[in-house]
């Protein structure tokens, strides 16, 4: 029957191309592919800009104040971009299948079945192996079709998995500009003076945790390499030297009541931008020349221990903890007996340097949240001597200095308790190495630590703000507390409350793979869709709708190979055929082919079917 010819709407604008029903000169399906791709590109491209952090979509508060948040836009584009290019995959297909089947010969039944809509993945996997059938009797262009298909099909969701597969957040801290203050904030060179004039605050800081001061998230960064045989940067025999490296930043505790944001209740994390940290890196189990070896001698009671040190190349510092041994001690006959000193003992090598950090703290739990490293480490150049004299002072368990030159009004006299502290610990770790030799890393991790504290604590500064911080002496009335440790430190950086941003990390070879896959399955459906298109407005013969099995109903025909409609008789002969080879040997030279119809004008009269009749 002939169909009418169809009339251009009256909404549609001039400049647009119509003809017989067709917008842009195309068929309703081809119009939907080339959407589903434009759409799908979009997404796709905000997909990757948002992964690699270049949409502004990160800059949304919603999208950063959480990490949730922060996943699920990059899930939801994702997914959306995931639906469009199955939509475009889906019409592409079906845009490829009607160009082939608008041929005069049409399209053989099996690339047909191949570009279906309806045929699954295993139907595909079917026409794809061909049961069998030799390449003459089942065409390779039904295989290559199929796999197509199904690697097509296989292609959106594992799109999907790939983009989600390596996705992590990290956190960034940023200031809030009208908070910035200038504070003095960071490190100070070592002065080996400041040991004496700690008095009774060293009884305060020096105490029993001293072996944690490494591992403290309030003031230490753990940036140690990994390395086999080693536990946290230390090695767990004597026959390995392992690489500890800890960044050591102010305490935030120490400054905390001279901020200018104590009026604030804000829930703002506390940044310090340009400040200066301490970068110690550690090698232990070294040999310890006796060149040039400074050593001091300190005891509690009858156990006994010696600590030395020397400078080396490089700003390196070979120092050496040589406890006496247990059997000696239970003699009380480490001072007669000085032979347990030409011992190894505990030996390490320490490089610290200063460089500058921006680091955000906690301001309820005052430890640190983040830290980020601004430029590169300078050595900072110490005096073995002055460390060894500062140790002998902060480890003295036994001399007894003047009252006056340590006294506080407020605090009174130091106990020395930190030195008897250290001279037990030492007794009880040499007391288990001789059953357990894994527990010298505690004597290497006691050195350490103590060297750590005496860099820490032996600053001009360190406590000027500590305790009284509102007094302009700081802790004390006398003269002596003018200086030195109670002196104020430089305002050399900047401190401000800071935002909380939660920023994207997508693995790289995840997302190249992600942005490979999908930006070359976009451009082969896109390059189809061009070529299908141009064939249309080159002969405007494809005519599908949005319904494929109503297409092949009413737009088909299913031939022989020499052009003859395929009989009832033998479409239903063939719906009986149980075995896939035999049925795939029918239908293999089976052709498609489009029904001819011809156009008519829209006033011309069709007389109904039936009778025309009245009652």
């Amino acid at each position: 029957m002939p169909r009418p010819k169809r009339q251009r709407p009256l909404w549609l604008p001039a400049w647009v191309p119509f003809k017989d029903g067709r917008v842009l000169g195309l068929a309703k399906q081809t119009v939907l592919a080339w959407s589903s791709a434009a759409l799908a590109t979009v997404f796709f491209t905000l997909t990757v800009s948002y992964a690699t952090e270049k949409s502004q979509f990160s800059k949304v508060k919603f999208v950063h104040s959480s990490r949730p948040n922060t996943l699920l836009v990059l899930r939801v584009l994702s997914e959306i971009a995931s639906v469009f290019l199955a939509a475009t995959i889906y019409s592409t297909f079906e845009v490829v299948q009607w160009v082939l089947i608008s041929r005069p010969d049409g399209i053989r039944l099996p690339q047909f079945l191949a570009l279906q809509s309806s045929t699954g993945p295993l139907g595909l996997l079917a026409l794809a192996l061909g049961y069998g059938l030799p390449a003459s009797k089942w065409p390779w262009n039904s295989r290559i079709l199929s796999l197509i298909r199904l690697l097509a099909e296989v292609a959106v969701p594992v799109l999907g998995v790939f983009v989600m597969s390596n996705v992590n957040t990290h956190v960034e801290y940023t200031p809030i500009t009208n908070t910035l203050t200038p504070f003095a904030f960071g490190m100070e060179p070592f002065n080996y003076s400041i040991a004496a004039q700690l008095g009774v605050m060293e009884d305060l800081l020096f105490n029993m945790y001293y072996v944690s001061f490494l591992y403290n998230p309030i003031h230490a960064i753990d940036l140690s390499p990994h390395m086999d045989g080693c536990s946290k940067g230390m090695s767990l025999s004597g026959n390995t030297s392992c690489i500890r490296r800890v960044l050591v930043t102010q305490d935030f505790q120490n400054v905390e009541a001279n901020l200018p944001f104590h009026d604030r209740t804000d829930t703002h994390p506390i940044l310090g931008t340009g400040q200066q940290l301490y970068s110690l890196e550690y090698r232990d189990n070294i040999e310890v020349s006796k060149t040039d070896l400074i050593c001091e001698t300190l005891n509690s009671g009858p156990e006994y221990y010696q600590i030395c040190g020397r400078n080396a190349e490089d700003g390196w510092l070979h120092l050496a903890m040589i406890p006496c041994p247990v059997s000696t001690v239970m003699r009380e006959n480490c001072a007669k007996d000085t032979s347990w000193k030409s011992d190894p003992g505990y030996t390490t090598a320490l490089r610290p340097s200063f460089l500058k950090a921006s680091i955000a703290y906690d301001r309820h739990e005052a430890t640190i949240l983040s830290h980020k490293i601004e430029t590169e480490p300078a050595v900072a150049q110490i005096n073995s001597s002055e460390l060894i004299s500062a140790l002998g002072v902060l480890l003295n368990a036994t001399k007894v200095t003047p009252p006056t030159s340590v006294s506080n009004s407020i605090l009174g006299a130091p106990s020395n308790f930190f030195g008897r502290i250290v001279a037990g610990h030492m007794y009880r770790i040499t007391k288990m190495s001789e059953t357990n030799p894994s527990a010298r890393v505690k004597g290497v991790n006691a050195l350490q630590s103590i060297l750590a504290m005496t860099l820490f604590y032996c600053q001009n500064g360190v406590l000027a703000k500590t305790v009284l911080p509102y007094a302009p002496n700081a802790n004390g009335t006398s003269p002596q507390y003018r200086n030195g440790a109670f002196m104020n430190q430089r305002n050399d950086s900047q401190v401000a409350l800071a935002e909380t941003r939660y920023r994207l990390s997508v693995g790289r070879a995840t997302l190249i793979t992600y942005f490979v896959l999908g930006g070359a399955t976009l451009i082969i459906c896109i390059f189809a869709l061009l070529l299908g298109s141009i064939v249309e407005l080159v002969k405007f013969d494809a005519e599908p709708t949005l319904w494929p099995a109503l297409d092949f109903y009413t737009q088909c025909r299913v031939e022989t190979g020499d052009g003859a409609l395929v009989p009832a008789q033998k479409r239903a002969e063939l719906a009986w055929i149980y075995h896939g080879k035999e049925l795939f040997d029918e239908i293999a030279g089976l052709r498609v082919t489009r029904r001819k119809r011809k156009m008519r004008e829209i006033g011309d009269v069709v007389e109904p079917i039936g009778n025309n009749e009245g009652p």
